[in-house]
């Protein structure tokens, strides 16, 4: 076998293999979407920071808000909401929909 030959089955291995991981390598997958619920404690057009309190212990979150967040309702300081979220990789929530509950009607 000559030089020239091994040289071009070589050259044909690593090019085969280059595509064969290409081939392997997915686009990164979306995380999905989780919620967050409670009572707005502040709001800005750029994010928002919601409170709530599960078994005695009070947990706050911020969330960015960015134009294609989606709102639905009136949001103010001191309403129950319901945020949809996604993660990004540098850990920071961004709001893809907030939905504003209406308080129950008093009796």
């Amino acid at each position: 076998m000559s030089v020239a030959k091994f040289l071009l089955c070589v050259g044909i291995c690593l090019i085969l293999s280059g595509w064969a991981q290409a081939q392997q390598s997915t686009p990164e997958e979306k995380r999905p979407d989780a919620f967050f619920s409670g009572t707005v404690i502040e709001s800005t057009p750029q994010r928002i920071s919601v409170s709530r309190r599960i078994s005695g212990r009070q947990e706050k979150r911020t969330f960015r808000v960015t134009p294609e967040t989606k709102i639905e309702g009136k949001l103010q300081a001191k309403v129950r909401v319901t945020v949809q979220y996604s993660t990004q990789e540098d850990g920071s929530s961004t709001a893809t929909r907030i939905v504003v509950h209406s308080a129950a009607p008093k009796k």
